[in-house]
């Protein structure tokens, strides 16, 4: 079974062809919020350097954030017009445990994912995946470091902690401060990669099913901040 996979939660776009679970095809890229502009041009070359046409495809997985808000919708927006289109299945998978699966480490290793919430704030999340198991240690957070950094210290109970993600960068001294010594070495900066998308998508497809083409919604998880007025608006002459 074919399954294209597509990540814009950040700026590493990824679109990557998986075959029973293995990569056959990707292509991976950098874009300054300007993912709609190339978005296309990637499947299409996915697909052509697998040799497969767009009705061959089985179903279409997508990440549904948190992270970026065109960015995001840009790409949910492309997979639900696929999915529509061919009338194939579509399933939406976390960002956070996206970058998490993207570590490369052995054991009961505590895996965090931290964004950028810009602001001052972070996205944060922490999974253990290992010989089979697959358990979320923190749920999706939102937050100051202060605040969400001691709930993962707490969270990983002694196990070893291994983070990712864009978020580490811009909060580094607040990390350090969190674990008590210097992370660097136990410190992945890279973005997700074409295997751990398509991991997460073959994961969720087989515990859950696919998702409500309908329904299914970004996970933006920081508030919007967008306030009605305090007074109804009247039209003016």
């Amino acid at each position: 079974m074919s399954i294209l996979c597509i990540e814009t939660a950040t700026d590493a776009g990824i679109v990557a062809l998986a075959r029973d679970g293995t990569v056959v095809a990707e292509a991976s890229w950098r874009s300054s919020s300007r993912h709609g502009e190339n978005l296309f041009g990637h499947i299409d070359a996915v697909l052509r350097d697998a040799g497969v046409e767009r009705t061959e495809i089985a179903a279409v997985g997508v990440d549904i954030g948190p992270g970026k808000f065109t960015s995001l919708r840009v790409g949910l927006a492309t997979a639900k017009g696929l999915a529509l289109g061919l009338g194939i299945p579509i399933v939406g998978v976390s960002s956070l445990r996206v970058l998490a699966r993207t570590i490369d480490a052995a054991g009961s290793v505590a895996r965090v994912a931290l964004l950028n919430g810009y602001r001052g704030d972070l996205f944060a999340a922490s999974y253990l995946f290992d010989d089979g198991i697959d358990q979320e240690l923190v749920a999706p957070l939102f937050g100051p470091p202060e605040q969400i950094l001691p709930r993962i210290v707490e969270a990983a109970a002694g196990r070893e902690i291994v983070i990712c993600g864009a978020g580490v960068e811009e909060h580094l001294a607040a990390v350090r401060a969190a674990l008590g010594a210097d992370v660097a070495a136990g410190v992945e900066l890279e973005g997700p990669s074409a295997k751990a998308i398509t991991l997460e998508v073959d994961s969720q497809m087989r515990r859950r099913g696919p998702d409500d083409l309908a329904s299914l919604e970004p996970r933006y998880l920081r508030p919007s901040d967008a306030k009605l007025p305090a007074r109804a608006l009247r039209p003016t002459s």
